[in-house]
């Protein structure tokens, strides 16, 4: 029998009633740390005096005769840390002396943590799935941690410029202030999209001070569809993380990532069916407008055939043209703005590159709108370089000047609109310049979007396509379109193609 003991895997300790150890196997000694020199003729140590009086109940209940089959414990060990424990506890009835308690221990702290993580992680998957606001999806993931594998949870993002951002803390730090282990850490997990960890600091480290003592952290990627969003971090100074503090962390991460994932998307949807709906009721409006003013040229031009007969004066009838000619044109361009975003949407733009002087092509667009420009009372003024050549498609940079044109002349209050074409280090360079309404700063990075207008389509029109159109048009010539702009001053719309 005591062989058996000794060789036992499992810890096997022998207990009086009051908890005296009388004996110690080794495999004891390996699970708590204690030799049995140490521990035999003394009261058990693995017990913590929070949890002593439990434990003496229940030996005494064992010398009783009630068999214990696996109660659950929580000890400690030799050196301090914590123990989950299991125990067998039995009576048994020794030759001499009074009945004693066999206690067999099995150390399930990994088991119990384990299940402890599954749960955890199921409850973060519910909690994640609850919404679909990115806000409030970046607090819930802040929440999630804290307190049970952490004292502070870090949410950081990477914006726009490349920087980041800590967008969502929870377990205390003063409003605004980044939590521990700081944004270089945080930086590098990004860059890199791997985890850093540190199991505490020394208490002469600067961030640890300002911590208010040693801790421990874990800094995990925020990475979905193999992009890294941002970084998720632990910090505790309650113990020492380790490798499946890590692997917690990390799922933890990667379900977050999908929730804030799909929250932008849902974000995105929503923001894509509002343009639509948007774009829908301006097309609508814009469609039908030149269509009333059709009808109702045709219909005072019919009428006036009626009275007058052969006597119809021909001054009228050819303004009447003319206001007819100048809605159908109106018409046309919609539809064929319409049509382009099919195309573009559908990938399907196709240029015909054609050898052409640009220049040409520049007093064309312009003679043709002369009549529109000196019926509002705007100058037009053209400066263009000779023999600007290039294999450019002819109808669709008439397509852009039309647009940077046209919207010369709606916004440009009536002032003077200059048209420049010259070559700068082997490229052609074409500047549309009015002295009209401007462009607000915060609108110019947008500007070039589709559905998306500087002013108000009830005051101006249009469907908010012309300068997404010229910008995919000139960016397949292998050139760029931009503008310069001070709200109240005017407006330079720059093209650059290719030359020669």
């Amino acid at each position: 029998m005591e062989a058996i003991i000794q060789a036992s895997p499992a810890a096997i300790m022998l207990l009086d009633p009051d908890g005296t150890v009388r004996l110690w196997n080794p495999a004891a000694e390996r699970m708590l740390g204690w030799t049995a020199e140490e521990v035999t003729g003394k009261v058990l140590p693995a017990v913590p005096p929070e949890h002593w009086d439990a434990f003496r109940h229940s030996l005494e209940r064992a010398t009783r005769g009630t068999v214990l089959d696996g109660a659950h414990l929580a000890g400690r060990r030799r050196d301090g840390s914590a123990v989950q424990l299991a125990v067998w506890t039995g009576r048994v009835h020794p030759a001499n002396g009074p009945p004693q308690c066999l206690s067999m221990m099995v150390d399930i702290t990994e088991r119990q943590r384990g299940e402890a993580a599954q749960r955890f992680l199921a409850e973060a998957g519910g909690v994640l799935a609850g919404s679909l606001e990115e806000e409030e999806t970046l607090e819930r993931v802040a929440h999630l941690a804290v307190p049970a594998y952490a004292e502070t949870c870090g949410v950081f993002l990477e914006d726009e410029s490349g920087g980041v951002r800590c967008v969502a803390t929870a377990g205390g730090g003063e409003p605004g202030e980044v939590p521990p282990p700081g944004l270089a850490v945080v930086m590098r997990v990004i860059q890199s999209g791997r985890p850093e960890t540190r199991s505490g600091l020394s208490d002469g480290d600067p961030t640890s001070a300002r911590a208010g003592g040693t801790f421990a952290y874990l800094c995990v990627p925020l990475q979905v569809r193999g992009h890294t969003l941002g970084a998720l971090t632990f910090v505790t100074s309650k113990r020492a993380y380790d490798a499946q503090d890590l692997a917690l962390a990390q799922e933890l991460a990667r379900r977050a990532a999908l929730a804030l994932d799909n929250a932008s998307l849902y974000r995105d949807a929503r923001q894509a069916i509002r343009l639509r709906e948007e774009f829908l009721s301006i097309a609508s409006h814009e469609l039908k407008t030149p269509i009333s003013a059709l009808v109702l040229q045709v219909q005072s031009l019919m009428a006036g055939l009626a009275r007058s007969g052969a006597q119809f004066d021909p001054e009228r009838l050819r303004r009447g043209l003319e206001r007819v000619d100048r809605q159908v044109k109106r018409q046309t361009l919609l539809v064929n703005d319409l049509l382009d975003v099919s195309r573009l949407s559908a990938g399907k733009l196709e240029l015909v590159l054609v050898p052409l002087e640009l220049g040409a092509l520049v007093r064309e667009v312009a003679e043709r709108f002369e009549p529109e420009f000196a019926r509002s009372g705007t100058p037009l003024e053209l400066s263009l370089a000779p023999e600007v050549r290039g294999q450019w498609d002819r109808l669709r940079l008439d397509q852009v000047l039309t647009n940077l044109m046209s919207n010369a002349l709606k916004y440009g209050r009536g002032n003077p609109v200059r048209v420049e074409l010259d070559v700068v280090e082997g490229r052609a360079r074409l500047r549309v310049k009015d002295g009209g309404i401007g462009i607000a700063r915060e609108h110019l990075p947008r500007l070039f979007h589709r559905f998306e207008r500087a002013v108000s389509e009830r005051n101006y029109g249009g469907f908010g396509l012309g300068l997404w159109i010229a910008r995919q048009i000139v960016e397949a010539m292998g050139g760029y379109i931009e503008v310069d702009s001070v709200l109240g001053e005017g407006s330079t719309f720059r093209v650059e193609l290719p030359h020669g």
